[in-house]
């Protein structure tokens, strides 16, 4: 239509405004770490729509894989299709471009490979990759799961929580020994956490990957305080000795890590 039939007393961007638009993104809004599933109810009475309509908004959603809901409980939940796109998102903002350029500057200085991650749920979400020059580092897939206990980004995510959400993630953890070294005991990973709490980085040394020694140290919100992701710095065992990478880079990632947690994007929800 012609913005000229536009009436006057209707700006241009309420008359192209999209109602059903608003509905999808408010019901995506209601997810949060505080609030993982909800119902259709509850949706309808969050948004106060009426079950027809937000029947037709979420089965949309579904449809598009950005929703799941389960058949028997009736439960409605992201997907993980609608955490890779809240990802790539986030890597088009300027606090991706702040993170983005300190990791390149520790970069150039220091020839090392970095991994910055979000943490959700169980899963890890690669948000920045450096790899070093002449490197047989490995490189992280976008998301991985079941990799808290055995990689020193999740150890060094799973060290800052509260007390009480160690014991729930803990308890709910399938300790996966992808190596001869990965942690296999809750008691032994508990006694890691204390350690790596103490002296403020972790470390992995080949038990997520023959070959690979990690060290890492937590991203915390700025509003809440509480861990959200972490980075890492990557080294061969054929290049690097875990003696060495612990003492000259123990340091470096904790600084690294301090400077990266003020330039996330704060969030209130958490």
């Amino acid at each position: 239509m012609n913005p000229k039939t536009i009436p006057d007393n209707v700006s241009k961007g309420k008359y192209y405004f999209s109602k059903s638009l608003e509905k999808g993104l408010n019901i995506l809004s209601l997810f949060s770490r505080n609030t993982p599933v909800l119902t259709q109810s509850q949706i309808a009475r969050a948004l106060e729509l009426n079950m027809t309509s937000t029947y037709r908004y979420i089965n949309t959603l579904v449809e598009m894989d950005y929703l799941e809901k389960d058949a028997k409980t009736k439960e409605i939940r992201p997907t993980m299709h609608c955490l890779v796109f809240c990802n790539n998102l986030l890597r088009a903002t300027d606090h991706f471009r702040l993170i983005k350029a300190n990791v390149d500057r520790v970069h150039r200085k220091h020839n090392i490979s970095i991994d910055v991650v979000w943490v959700v749920d169980d899963t890890i979400m690669r948000l920045y990759h450096r790899e070093a020059d002449e490197t047989l580092t490995y490189s992280l897939p976008d998301h991985s799961r079941n990799c808290l206990h055995n990689t020193a980004l999740g150890k060094a995510y799973l060290s800052s929580l509260p007390d009480d959400r160690i014991a729930d993630k803990l308890g709910k953890m399938d300790l996966i020994a992808r190596t001869n070294h990965s942690i296999g005991c809750r008691k032994a990973l508990r006694a890691e956490l204390r350690k790596i709490r103490r002296r403020g980085f972790s470390m992995s040394e080949e038990e997520y990957l023959p070959g690979l020694i990690a060290i890492g140290a937590p991203l915390i919100d700025p509003v809440s305080g509480e861990g959200v992701g972490a980075v890492s710095f990557d080294f061969s065992v054929l290049q690097h000795h875990a003696d060495e990478v612990r003492s000259k880079y123990g340091q470096l990632i904790v600084e690294t890590s301090q400077t990266l947690s003020t330039l996330l994007p704060p969030d209130t929800k958490r």
